[in-house]
């Protein structure tokens, strides 16, 4: 998204920015409501059916896979689908950001690019609580809604090559630091098993 909505590109559209990057974090919050409201439904039935032990265990497991995942840069299985650009010329930009927050706030609508979703899913339907799963998925929501923030200082065409420039040689520390958490994770869900 940040090659697609900035304060630049919105100017060149006759949008405000900050318009569109509201609509977009809204957007995604309510993606991420969505998909939690789905996760705290299967969470009633996972809380009966599952242990606390057997939760804590699995959600170690995926954490643990997930981090190897990261770690070996692979394609993710996922939805084959991407947000339509073409919205981008169609619609003016509160309905685009609102739209595009919303399939990335889910998680689950678009290609997935990190493990850490499936991590964020299955800490949600065996949190063992609805109102937990709820809030593990808003709050991924509200993370992918704030993607947008480091793009608001882009507007020249140089800043958005020097911001493509620097996201590119921030990648390998980026996922890097994505493994580390998701491990770290793993550690924490194994270390509640030993309590």
């Amino acid at each position: 998204m940040l090659s697609s909505i900035h304060p630049l590109g919105e100017r060149g559209k006759g949008n405000r920015f900050g318009v569109t990057a509201g609509a977009f974090l809204v957007g995604s919050l309510l993606g991420g409501a969505s998909t939690g409201t789905i996760a705290a439904l299967v969470s009633i039935p996972a809380d009966a059916l599952v242990s606390t032990t057997a939760a804590t265990a699995t959600i170690a497991l995926v954490a643990v896979a997930a981090a190897a995942f990261e770690r070996t840069g692979r394609s993710l299985p996922s939805v084959p689908r991407q947000v339509d650009e073409n919205w981008l010329n169609e619609y003016r930009g509160w309905v685009y950001g609102a739209g595009f927050g919303f399939q990335l706030g889910a998680g689950v609508l678009t290609y997935i690019t990190t493990a850490a979703v499936y991590v964020a899913l299955a800490a949600a339907v065996l949190a063992g609580h609805p109102l937990a799963a709820l809030g593990i998925m808003v709050a991924f929501g509200l993370t992918r809604g704030l993607t947008l923030l480091p793009a608001r200082s882009i507007a020249s065409p140089q800043r958005l090559v020097e911001f493509h420039q620097r996201l590119h040689r921030w990648s390998p520390a980026v996922r890097t630091t994505s493994t580390s958490v998701l491990a770290a994770s793993a550690l924490f869900a194994g270390a509640a098993l030993l309590i």
